[in-house]
């Protein structure tokens, strides 16, 4: 059997979570997966028990009663929404749908690694803008956007925290519509901003090569069940779900996610924890020789030391604390490593153990 270059030749994009580590145990405070400081809204898990007995039935494959409630929480309606196991088998079913051996994509980088990965698999020519903050490079930006193309945006960038105006974002939106060319934007953190109304969500209806892409997984604290959202045009949307597999949802991640959603009032408490809990973080570990916090609107903090990302993992994971090694990221210089920001009494337990690093 003859493999294709582009499988052969794939390799697996690295995650923080505990089980990016050898020995993980729940002892262990992990602060190297960015979503929600306080988990799910408990009545997410209330209405998972009492729906236990779901187990024994396939899930709706359309995710039907999912998609209207996503509908009463976005405004679209349920033909411009595709549902999936996580946003990462979204952006692999895009790639599989839209992308081609001729196909120009172009990666602001650094930024999440699925992109290029899933982009290599349909072997389309990527080309990476380096950026550390794109607001300050737009117009270099819009100059590479390729013909009939495709462009990934992360938006609050992940790793760097760093938010795209929505001004900037439909710059690009409107130089890439005259050549013909799809913006995937993923809002995958959007939610967790504290002070922001940057979201271009509502500009896909009226841009046709707009494709928003959402996770449950980080606003909510779902981690464990894997539920993400895109909304898009219905021409793109009706590709997408005509190449998923099918049941590709379990049941109770479809009920979680509608008691998620139904409850999006814990999106305040939470916001207004990650915006007192960041600006401690930096202030705290910034006064700590050896390290330096970028400015972040994200419930993540990008920070750079003088030593290395490994040996600084080492050094906490020995305090039962695990931090993102960001050294697999394509387009960082130096030492760095991420943080999420958690909850007031784990952030201080952080910052003592870097302190003895």
């Amino acid at each position: 059997m003859k493999i294709p270059a582009e499988i052969s030749s794939h390799k697996t994009v690295h995650h923080g979570g505990l089980f990016s580590i050898k020995n993980p145990s729940h002892k262990i405070i992990d602060f190297s997966s960015n979503i929600s400081p306080i988990g799910p809204p408990p009545l997410v898990k209330k209405y998972l028990k009492k729906n236990l007995d779901d187990i024994e039935t396939y899930p709706d494959s359309d995710s039907k009663n999912l998609k209207k409630n996503l509908g009463w929480y976005t405004g679209f309606p349920s033909s411009q929404i595709i549902v999936g196991n996580g946003a990462t088998e979204i952006i692999y079913n895009f790639c599989q749908a839209f992308l081609s051996k001729k196909t120009k994509v172009l990666i602001p980088i650094p930024t999440f690694g699925e992109y290029e990965a899933a982009a290599k698999l349909h072997g389309s020519s990527i080309s990476f803008f380096k950026t550390m903050n794109l607001n300050n490079d737009i117009q270099k930006f819009i100059n590479k956007i390729p013909k009939h193309g495709c462009i990934f945006l992360c938006n609050p960038n992940n790793p760097t925290g760093i938010l795209t105006s929505k001004n900037n974002i439909q710059k690009i939106i409107k130089n890439s519509l005259r050549k013909s060319t799809i913006v995937f934007v993923d809002e995958c953190f959007i939610e967790l901003v504290p002070q922001s109304n940057d979201s271009i969500l509502n500009l896909v209806k009226k841009y046709e090569n707009l494709f928003v892409l959402r996770s449950l997984t980080k606003s909510f604290g779902l981690a464990g069940i894997r539920i993400g959202y895109a909304i898009g045009p219905k021409k793109l949307v009706n590709i997408l779900n005509q190449i998923k597999i099918p049941w590709n949802v379990s049941g109770l991640a479809q009920k979680a996610a509608d008691a998620a959603i139904c409850h999006s009032y814990y999106l305040d408490k939470v916001k207004k924890i990650i915006k007192n809990e960041s600006k401690f973080l930096r202030k705290e570990i910034s006064n700590i020789s050896g390290f330096e916090c970028n400015e972040t609107s994200a419930n993540f903090i990008l920070i750079r030391s003088k030593l290395k990302p490994k040996t600084i993992q080492n050094k906490l994971l020995k305090k039962n604390i695990l931090i993102r090694d960001c050294s697999s990221f394509r387009g960082l210089d130096g030492n760095y490593i991420r943080i999420a920001v958690k909850t007031r009494n784990e952030n201080k337990k952080l910052i003592q153990a870097m302190k003895k690093i």
